[in-house]
């Protein structure tokens, strides 16, 4: 706890928060988060990876950090947390405590293992995000479930696979998986009926319908593991823990400084030089993401591209493979606008244009990139999308304030690598002031008002304190984690266990720091 507060000493806008527990005052549920990654999930909050498998602490508590990927394509930490058990009260706590530091944003889509905890915590918690499970899980139990099939048929689950990643249309989708059933004699298989059930959580076609900035499974949380690996050696104790959880990150930002290095000074090779899309994209986009960009814009050549029909303004193009005779997409064009929509789908799904409305565009001779594909969080200068925001002429004083010292909060941030840099924000600062301080001695401020503004706040904190304070529960057993949520429930014992009590989670008080 003197660590904590120390950390919000040197960042006044380090969150945390801390969950005890009740008969005895040690500690159960335990988030935090730094400014940097606070203002980092501003930008880049909209996709989420989140895993428990990693424990690094002399109490094996599960470790387990919230990450989300960067406009380099690399993993970026939004915050950590331990937690006492991975049980439902646990993880509501937590989501909670996230979506309290993140000033309510909920992410977009957010990766998991099957666990059926998180599963309903998600539910419950982000009721607007969506929630895909791992597809790296998903292949490790049909290994456990189907043993005996792969075994007998060791290509099975390669067509697994294939029938996970079919992307043309659900009818596809669901006339290739009854295939596979039929082929394997798996119809009354209850492990893979189940997971059909969870289909729109896993398979690649439903998944097309939300950003998932490229992102298929918890590998970031997978990767990062092994990053904590090679710092966190042997069992540490919390406040150990925390000291090289910090190195850890300072090690990701320093990787993400260079290459924001990289990208704003050097340019890449065009793979058709002075190609005016090509060029236009690598000025807008990050290096990482202009090679993903020219990936898509070359494979356009084994594609062949016909008009289907017209009608009105929309001219609609059936987009063909040479080499695959099920590879084919439906491509509506607008030629006054520039507007184009694939059956694909991946500019909703990552935020880059396809191969297919390349094979387009190119038909039509199209050869600039129109703006409105160039998603602003691939770009070179993604975090300064937080300067560019204005607040609306009917918006109130509160709104204004957070806005502007969220913007005095990135701009210290970034400049905090240079202490030159740092001393001209600071005189700046001091300017403007004195020139604030001018403007409000010219307009008459009520006291009354300020004693009421005042008093609404701290009314505010207090009552922030008392909704994370958990709800007094009956004691009861430990809720056992299921690690997949498709393995149907055991009759008797298992139904048994779920109407009993909750874990010693529910009987915890909350505590925050922000």
């Amino acid at each position: 706890m003197e660590y904590l507060k120390n950390k919000q000493v040197e960042d006044p806008s380090f969150f945390y928060a801390v969950q005890l527990n009740k008969e005895d005052g040690t500690l159960a549920n335990f988030f935090w988060a730094d400014g940097q990654s606070i203002m980092d999930y501003s930008s880049f909050g909209d996709v989420i990876s989140f895993d428990t498998t990693f424990s690094t602490n002399k109490f094996e508590m599960p470790f387990a950090p919230l990450l989300g990927v960067n406009h380099h394509k690399q993993t970026i930490v939004f915050g950590a947390a331990i937690i006492f058990d991975e049980t439902a009260d646990s993880f509501v706590w937590l989501f909670s405590t996230f979506l309290q530091a993140m000033s309510g944003k909920e992410p977009k889509m957010i990766f998991t293992d099957q666990c059926v905890a998180s599963m309903n915590a998600i539910a419950e918690v982000f009721p607007s995000a969506s929630h895909r499970l791992c597809l790296w899980h998903l292949y490790q139990n049909a290994v456990k479930h189907l043993s005996h099939v792969i075994a007998d048929h060791p290509e099975f689950l390669s067509e697994l696979k294939q029938c996970v990643y079919e992307e043309r249309s659900v009818a596809h989708f669901e006339s290739r998986w009854h295939d596979l059933l039929v082929k394997y004699s798996l119809e009354d298989n209850s492990w893979i009926n189940n997971m059909f059930k969870f289909r729109e959580k896993w398979a690649t076609v439903y998944r097309r319908d939300s950003f998932s900035a490229d992102m298929t499974s918890t590998q970031r949380s997978e990767g990062m593991n092994n990053a904590f690996k090679t710092t966190f050696n042997g069992k540490l104790s919390l406040s150990e823990l925390l000291e090289k959880y910090d190195k850890c990150v300072a090690r990701l930002r320093r990787e993400e400084k260079y290459e924001d290095f990289q990208s704003r000074h050097t340019d890449p090779v065009l793979c058709i030089a002075r190609h005016p899309l090509l060029k236009e994209a690598a000025a807008s986009y990050t290096r990482s993401l202009y090679t993903y960009f020219e990936e898509e814009f070359q494979r356009q050549f084994t594609w062949s591209c016909t008009l289907l029909c017209n009608e009105s303004t929309i001219n609609t193009y059936k987009v063909k493979s040479f080499y695959r005779e099920d590879g084919e997409a439906i491509v509506d064009f607008n030629p006054t606008t520039l507007e184009i929509s694939c059956s694909c789908k991946l500019y909703g799904c990552v935020g880059i244009l396809c191969k297919h409305a390349h094979k387009v565009y190119n038909f039509c001779n199209i050869v600039t990139l129109p703006s409105q594909y160039i998603m602003n969080r691939w770009t070179k200068y993604a975090k300064q999308d937080i300067f560019n925001s204005k607040v609306g002429v009917n918006d109130n004083a509160e709104l204004q304030c957070a806005q502007i010292s969220r913007k005095m909060l990135s701009l210290a941030l970034k400049c905090k690598p240079s202490k030159e840099v740092l001393r001209h924000l600071d005189n700046g600062i001091d300017k403007l002031a004195s020139e604030v301080c001018e403007l409000l001695s010219k307009v008459s401020v009520d006291e009354n008002e300020e004693t009421r503004c005042y008093a609404e706040f701290t009314a505010d904190v207090d009552k922030a304190r008392v909704s994370f304070r958990a709800p007094k529960r009956k004691k009861g057993p430990m809720e056992k984690r299921s690690k997949d949520a498709l393995e149907a429930p055991k009759k008797g014992k298992d139904k048994a266990t779920s109407k009993k009590g909750r874990s010693k989670a529910a009987s915890k008080k909350g505590v925050i720091g922000t």
